[in-house]
């Protein structure tokens, strides 16, 4: 499929999604397994976390792969809290998730954005909003927040 993909001029990826093919090591062997330049990786920072790993860390490792960026935020709870309730879901171990802001959440979104421009990303940045909150104003203010720590991280 990839091959004729790159014939037609649309490149194939696979995101950091889902339990089977969540965490950076699965996701590398996927592409490995693959081996071919027109298929690369969907990196979602937030997702990472739904598999326990750390964002950054796991961000760093599949960036040689990287096609496209979502910048997503979550709040966590561990485990052994009681259950949020609605909203909420588990990761892997256990842990508890919900979308949260950009900005608001618990996603390292400026280290993973230093690593974006350390690697040379110059690809597209969007925003992947799952929170509960109203939908217009909470994409607006993350997209203010996600603006601003771009402006940091580019100085």
């Amino acid at each position: 499929m990839t091959e004729y993909a790159a014939s037609k001029g649309i490149k194939t990826m696979i995101e950091n999604h889902g339990f089977l093919v969540q965490e950076s090591a699965r996701v590398e062997r996927v592409v490995a397994g693959v081996n071919h330049t027109n298929f690369g990786v969907l990196l979602d920072m937030g997702n990472f976390l739904c598999a326990d790993e750390d964002s950054a860390e796991a961000l760093g490792r599949l960036m040689p792969f990287a096609f496209h960026c979502h910048a997503k935020d979550f709040h966590v709870k561990p485990g052994t809290d009681f259950p949020p309730g609605k909203g909420w879901f588990q990761s892997r171990a256990g842990n508890y998730l919900r979308g949260a802001i950009i900005g608001h959440g618990n996603v390292p979104i400026v280290q993973c954005l230093r690593i974006l421009k350390r690697d040379g990303y110059n690809g597209i940045l969007s925003i992947e909003y799952e929170g509960i909150e109203d939908v217009i104003p909470s994409i607006q203010m993350g997209h203010d927040n996600l603006r601003a720590m771009v402006a940091m991280v580019n100085g």
